[in-house]
């Protein structure tokens, strides 16, 4: 297998990320690799008769990568590169050690490439049993007669792009190059009924954006291509916000998932208004109606998990706070205010979401009893009960952590890595079962 090559000098990094990594080759050639399955029944790894399946997962990191030195000792129980690294990243030397010995759990191996200054990627192969196809894995097919454009200079993450499209049954094309599009369009060419465009190449490509929306917004049907941006967390959305609203365009966070990209797709849509809670709970409510000017506190540690979360809210008009921390929310929370509800990551340092919830029950407690005495502050004039919504984030699902959860006097939980379907259903049967909103 060969991999794209890229000419020396050139803009373009050919890395799923788009820049500088410690191992260019391996990062296009196993994405090619990975890809292919797309269109065959063939595993790359292991027979097609067999039960199991040799998976291979590379991480590249674009940081400050790891010195020469001391990338012999990486895997060494408590040991780090460098005071400076300890004090600044934290840590205590024994995560990769671990990672190597669940690694050799799964029958796999665990290996690494690193440049100073450039980063480093960091691979490893389990071997797991194969599973047929779940429901979710199927090409949907409410997607299959919809054609997508993606504009993005950096062919590789382009691909990725498409990859994802693909697994919707979206049929995609690829363009790097704007101007040529929008002369192809001159010439009658089929208008794609999706059209997204990486927020870098848009950036870069500011000047031919005007042109662009024009043809797409002046066909017969004005507003049949939707427009979408590609996001990255770490850029500022408020900082681009007019941008957004001129030309109308939903923007989707990466790192893509296919659920989100679905309920995003489903949005620009009209679909997402049919879907109901489960056990027919909505009714025929729509999930916009019940987030509609609602104000949810949303607090994790994890800036890409909380961007990731409001977005979801945000996208049917809830009104959303962040909070990076436990101590935040507390404050944020501290009776009477303005929140409707809370979402609440159960794993963060210094004070986890169970011991947050229970902080904020007994501020909620104390003025319970001077309602009840008829000492409350104006603002809570009408209220018989204050007890503010809370429900938990978490990437454990088990049955434990659900108790845990209700005896911290937490209202529900979601999880997390969580599916936009499952978050915005989760969050309108709450509202509509909800005793009292204060």
């Amino acid at each position: 297998m060969h991999c794209l090559e890229v000419e020396t000098g050139t803009q373009y990094t050919n890395t799923l990320s788009g820049y500088p990594v410690a191992n260019r080759k391996r990062s296009w050639e196993n994405f090619r690799l990975f890809s292919r399955e797309l269109n065959s029944s063939e595993m790359p790894f292991a027979p097609i008769a067999s039960d199991s399946i040799s998976l291979m997962i590379s991480v590249e990191d674009t940081g400050a990568g790891i010195p020469f030195d001391a990338q012999s000792r990486v895997f060494t129980p408590f040991m780090q590169v460098g005071p400076s690294i300890a004090r600044i990243h934290g840590g205590t030397g024994i995560g990769l050690s671990i990672s190597k010995c669940l690694v050799g759990l799964m029958k796999g191996e665990i290996g690494f490439s690193s440049k100073p200054q450039v980063g480093s990627t960091f691979t490893f192969t389990a071997v797991l049993t194969r599973v047929h196809s779940s429901r979710n894995e199927n090409k949907s097919s409410e997607f299959k007669e919809i054609n997508a454009l993606v504009v993005d200079h950096r062919p590789v993450r382009a691909k990725v792009t498409k990859y994802h499209l693909q697994r919707l049954g979206v049929q995609t094309e690829l363009t790097t190059d704007l101007d040529q599009y929008i002369s192809k369009n001159n010439c009658g060419s089929q208008i794609a009924k999706l059209v997204l465009i990486d927020k870098e190449t848009w950036l870069k490509e500011s000047h031919s954006m005007p042109l662009l929306v024009t043809k797409l917004r002046n066909k017969d049907q004005p507003d049949s291509t939707k427009l979408f941006l590609l996001e990255n967390p770490k850029s500022s959305v408020k900082s681009n916000s007019h941008i957004f609203r001129e030309y109308n365009l939903n923007v989707i966070m990466k790192p893509l998932r296919a659920s989100m990209l679905q309920v995003s797709l489903q949005r620009a849509l009209g679909g997402i208004d049919k879907l109901h809670c489960r056990n027919g709970v909505v009714g025929n409510s729509t999930l916009g109606s019940l987030l509609h000017k609602k104000r949810i506190i949303v607090v994790d540690d994890n800036i890409v998990n909380l961007k990731v979360a409001a977005g979801a809210l945000k996208k049917y008009g809830a009104e959303v706070t962040c909070a990076d921390s436990g101590k935040e929310a507390i404050t944020l929370l501290k009776p009477p205010h303005n929140f409707d509800a809370c979402f609440m990551d159960i794993q963060m340092p210094e004070m986890d979401g169970f011991e947050a919830t229970k902080r904020i029950r007994v501020m909620e407690r104390d003025l319970n009893e001077q309602i009840e005495r008829g000492e409350a502050p104006p603002e809570c004039v009408g209220v018989r009960q204050w007890r503010t919504p809370i429900l938990a984030m978490t990437a454990d699902v088990i049955q434990a952590t659900h108790e845990q959860c209700l005896k911290s006097e937490m209202d529900g939980y979601v999880s997390k890595p969580f599916e936009g379907e499952q978050l915005y259903r989760e969050v309108a049967r709450f509202f509509l079962n909800q005793d009292q909103v204060q």
